[in-house]
């Protein structure tokens, strides 16, 4: 009689505790988790910097919706109106989190401010937007590329000379290299500012090519060094000088040119550093992979966790010495 009973009492009792138990489960799981959305929105290949940031951010950001159960939205633009458009589109989605990289600061103001009017946190990498706050900035050390160019132009030319300065965009990121350089150069420097590229290579080839057919033998004669903002003006330099030096018939010669300086972190800016024979060559770093850190502070805000509303990273400086510890040859840029 009383097996029975208990027999019947376990039958009934048993489920009843592992229904409870898998329900104590569940709750103790991430719940809704697809429901939160870490966006990304970069630039598309105007130079090939941002090649590179595409690639790593879309590694990162993949990466950090796995490692948490998210989901997330990856954007690339074509120009500012189209980032515009996709950051508008991103604020209906009601994404979690958005990290961006602006075409141009200034044009992607009124979308930011969208994205802030919506309580959406906003992260921005590399270029400002002017007289706007987000939640949090991440970028290279714009100021310290031109501060450390001036002082290795210093340290070059203690008599100092003429400098040519062949610049990147008219966002903030040379600006603020522009400003670090003037206020660190030495007094008997000179300097002549030749022109916007858009950082793209053939640009700055074709600019460099027409200010040498503008200027005099002399003219030339009096430049020491040129600044450049990113690797790829560097480049373009360079394919000129290449060029010139293999036209046995061009008139004009580069015997004073010295220094070319270079940044960003172009693995083919680093090969040429390694081989180059003629000329003093260096770059500063300005990785792509930077973006990751950005990335990486979304996922704090999205989470609670503390960040930096503000993180510079430094630049190092590559040069023969040294540019063996950079060289990459699985890097995509």
């Amino acid at each position: 009689m009383w097996k029975k009973i208990f027999l019947i009492f376990f039958i009934i009792f048993i489920p009843a505790v592992s229904s409870s138990g898998c329900s104590n489960f569940n709750k103790d799981k991430p719940s809704g988790n697809k429901n939160i959305v870490i966006a990304v929105s970069v630039i598309g290949e105007t130079h090939d910097w941002p090649v590179g940031v595409s690639w790593y951010a879309e590694e990162e950001v993949r990466d950090i919706a796995a490692e948490n159960g998210w989901s997330y939205e990856f954007k690339v633009a074509a120009d500012a109106n189209e980032q515009s458009g996709q950051i508008i589109n991103l604020i209906n989605k009601k994404v979690s989190c958005i990290i961006m990289l602006p075409m141009d600061g200034a044009s992607l103001k009124t979308a930011a401010m969208a994205v802030q009017d919506a309580g959406i946190p906003l992260v921005i990498f590399d270029r400002e937007i002017p007289d706007f706050a987000p939640s949090a900035t991440v970028k290279g050390d714009n100021a310290g590329i031109g501060i450390q160019t001036a002082d290795i132009f210093n340290g070059m030319f203690p008599d100092g000379t003429k400098v040519l300065e062949v610049m990147g965009d008219t966002s903030t990121v040379p600006q603020q290299r522009t400003d670090g350089y003037d206020e660190t150069i030495h007094d008997n420097f000179t300097k002549e500012q030749v022109g916007y590229t858009g950082w793209r290579r053939d640009d700055s080839r074709k600019l460099f090519e027409d200010w040498v057919d503008k200027h005099s033998q002399a003219e030339i004669d009096r430049v020491g060094a040129i600044f450049t903002h990113d690797d790829e003006i560097a480049l373009g330099i360079l394919d000129a000088l290449d060029s010139y030096k293999a036209d046995k018939n061009f008139p004009k010669t580069f015997d004073r040119l010295k220094l070319i300086a270079g940044s960003a972190g172009s693995q083919e800016m680093y090969r040429r550093i390694k081989s180059e024979e003629k000329y003093t060559i260096f770059s500063l770093t300005y990785s792509p992979k930077m973006v990751k850190k950005a990335i990486r502070v979304g996922e704090s805000i999205i989470k609670g966790e503390e960040y930096e509303e503000m993180t510079i990273i430094p630049t190092e400086e590559v040069t023969k010495r040294n540019v063996d510890k950079y060289i990459d040859v699985n890097s995509p840029y």
